[in-house]
């Protein structure tokens, strides 16, 4: 549950400086977008660190340079996955008529409009998944139910 919330948190801060960068330089879109998840990286961490895994923190313990190295592959993720949606998938002219047979005609017709949207909408999806497994296993190594009964 917490992590989810760290999650929101940390993609609502990515989105919002991508929108901002983006609706005032839009011709540097992938750089935005970048800019955007090292915000996020590090609302993520600060919360993940000192609320999500509070238990699982141990004094001395360098949580950075993991989380760094989990966040970083995760970041060439997100930008390869950004870079082929954006120049050649295009996914939402797969979404938007979805959406449009469901009969939201206007979030469609926005859809459509706002490709790097929803490529980054799934890109951050799949980070998603990545970062997770990554904090929770590699970062901050939470105990499997094994362990948490163990005597």
């Amino acid at each position: 549950m917490k992590f989810g919330f760290v999650g929101v948190a940390s993609t609502i801060a990515s989105l919002m400086v991508f929108w901002l960068i983006a609706l005032q330089f839009p011709q540097y879109n992938l750089i935005s977008k970048a800019i955007g998840y090292i915000m996020g990286f590090f609302v993520g961490f600060a919360l993940n660190k000192l609320w999500t895994y509070v238990d699982q923190a141990e004094d001395g313990e360098k949580y950075l340079l993991k989380y760094i190295i989990v966040y970083a592959f995760t970041f060439f993720v997100y930008l390869a996955f950004n870079y082929a949606c954006d120049h050649y998938l295009h996914p939402e002219t797969t979404i938007a008529p979805i959406v449009g047979l469901l009969g939201f005609s206007e979030p469609s017709a926005w859809l459509l409009l706002n490709g790097t949207f929803v490529s980054n909408v799934l890109s951050i999806g799949i980070n998603v998944v990545i970062n997770f497994l990554g904090t929770n296993f590699l970062v901050f190594k939470v105990p499997s139910p094994q362990e948490l009964f163990e005597d």
